[in-house]
């Protein structure tokens, strides 16, 4: 393997085994120590790649949100928001749910630690989308869509910290998220899906 793709497979697998500790342990639990052990290099190697902890820490919210961007693109208008809002949600709680990386840039942010807000713009999209459902009647009258999101994001933040405390066990995350939607769905529209 030639040096240059010996280097991207490094900084590959620091980026990963950094996600899995940040997911588990928050920036304050993780050391450079316990990042090396899992990636299985040196602490040269990692300050080859990074000069910091705080710079690796960048490097996973920023792959962890191109990935929720990617997850988050609109397809096409429907004309149904909600509808496109329910696509949305269940693809990001399926990375949330199976993508560490995911969840360590979610962590990350909330904790401060890159952009503010909820990484990938998916705040402003499901605030679009509740926007355009009170537009055209579909989110019940007496949600404001300020509401709609916040609700949005606690359930985004359950399935995230469902899905943490299922990792170290290697099984998959209880809930059933789509269930759990539907439900919260419920609640948000007009008429109920």
């Amino acid at each position: 393997m030639k040096k240059r793709e010996r280097a991207v497979c490094t900084r590959a697998k620091l980026v990963l085994a950094a996600a899995r500790h940040f997911d588990q342990h928050g920036y304050d639990g993780t050391t450079l120590d316990s990042i090396c052990r899992e990636a299985n290099v040196t602490l040269g190697a990692v300050t080859f790649h990074f000069r910091s902890k705080a710079a690796l820490a960048s490097a996973v919210v920023e792959e962890g949100t191109g990935e929720l961007r990617g997850l988050g693109a609109a397809g096409p208008a429907t004309g149904r928001p909600l509808h496109e809002l329910t696509s949305v949600v269940l693809r990001v709680a399926t990375a949330l749910q199976t993508t560490a990386l995911t969840r360590a840039a979610v962590r990350l942010v909330e904790e401060g630690h890159g952009c503010s807000g909820w990484p990938g713009d998916f705040r402003a999209q499901v605030l679009r989308l509740a926007e355009e459902a009170a537009a055209t009647g579909d989110l019940a009258a007496d949600v404001r869509p300020a509401t709609a999101v916040h609700v949005v994001l606690h359930v985004m933040e359950g399935v995230a910290a469902n899905a943490r405390r299922a990792a170290p066990r290697g099984g998959p995350p209880v809930a059933d998220v789509e269930e759990i939607w539907y439900a919260v769905l419920g609640g948000l529209a007009a008429d109920a899906p």
